[in-house]
């Protein structure tokens, strides 16, 4: 997993618990990197697991709570450094993160392992269907950011986002149908 994921992983956490609960979780944590991340390396995913795991046991909050709320913030960085021209709605955004984003990302970082997010389904702009595959267990990430792209082209409260695991791969797999409609 790329670095500049954990790097905005613990700038999220300080923002949000605050510098002194960053320093606790990485003291108490065994790390292989030590907890020192750069942007550009590349870390075991299980690390980020093991971060989340234990800031959720200092605060908490859920180990979902935590990633989809991580998501959050990871699009809006993400974006904001990978700006997508001529995107001006949250499904154009999304169909393109298969077919153009990751093969981006691969081209720059061939060693990067990206999640399999394919849109299988779309009905204009009322209905979009989203399925998450990866090795990692990180969907509740990708609900985030799908969350976040939401907000982000100010839709979030026009759309209200069903999310269903695969029950033999739970948070490895999951589909997430985006649909019309208003939040309950």
């Amino acid at each position: 997993m790329k670095g500049v994921v954990f790097r905005q992983f613990i700038d999220h956490a300080e923002s949000t618990f605050g510098e002194a609960l960053v320093d606790k979780v990485l003291d108490q944590v065994e790390l292989p990197s030590g907890g020192a991340y750069t942007s550009v390396g590349y870390y075991d995913h299980t690390e980020m697991l093991t971060l989340v795991g234990k800031t959720s046991e200092l605060t908490g909050q859920s180990a979902r709570e935590l990633l989809v709320g991580f998501g959050n913030t990871l699009f809006a960085a993400l974006i904001s450094t990978h700006a997508q021209p001529g995107i001006t709605h949250p499904f154009d955004l999304m169909e393109r993160i298969h077919g153009v984003i990751h093969r981006d990302v691969r081209k720059l970082y061939p060693d990067a392992e990206v999640p399999e997010i394919l849109v299988t389904a779309r009905d204009g702009n009322t209905r979009l269907v989203v399925d998450y595959h990866s090795n990692r267990p990180m969907a509740d990430l990708c609900e985030g950011m799908i969350l976040a792209a939401l907000d982000h082209y100010g839709k979030a409260d026009e759309y209200v986002v069903h999310r269903n695991d695969n029950a033999d791969k739970p948070l490895r797999e999951a589909r997430f149908e985006i649909v019309s409609g208003t939040k309950h």
